[in-house]
């Protein structure tokens, strides 16, 4: 039992003393920043409704209010067109 605590304390001082000067550069490194403004095209635009509400919703051009109340009348829309169906108890959902 004893050399199995000595060899783990040993291997985790290696690890430590292998990954010491990765972390010294690290900490030391400044970020690099890119010089270049990010343009408003660079952004891709949504290619859902649900996308560019959450887009304008960002933005501030909506209120959450109305954002909420949108976004209640699609899902209740999609809820019309493609209802959720339950299958049966013992049923797997494959037709036969």
């Amino acid at each position: 039992m004893l050399s199995l605590v000595i060899v783990i304390l040993s291997l985790s001082a290696l690890a430590y003393f292998a990954a010491r000067p990765a972390f010294r550069a690290a900490r030391t490194r400044k970020p690099e920043v890119d010089a270049t403004p990010r343009s408003a095209t660079s952004v891709p635009e949504p290619t859902t409704l649900e996308g560019a509400l959450s887009g304008q919703l960002m933005r501030g051009e909506i209120s959450r209010s109305h954002y909420r109340s949108v976004m209640q009348r699609l899902a209740s829309r999609d809820d019309q067109e493609h209802p959720f169906v339950v299958p049966e108890a013992g049923d797997s959902g494959t037709a036969q």
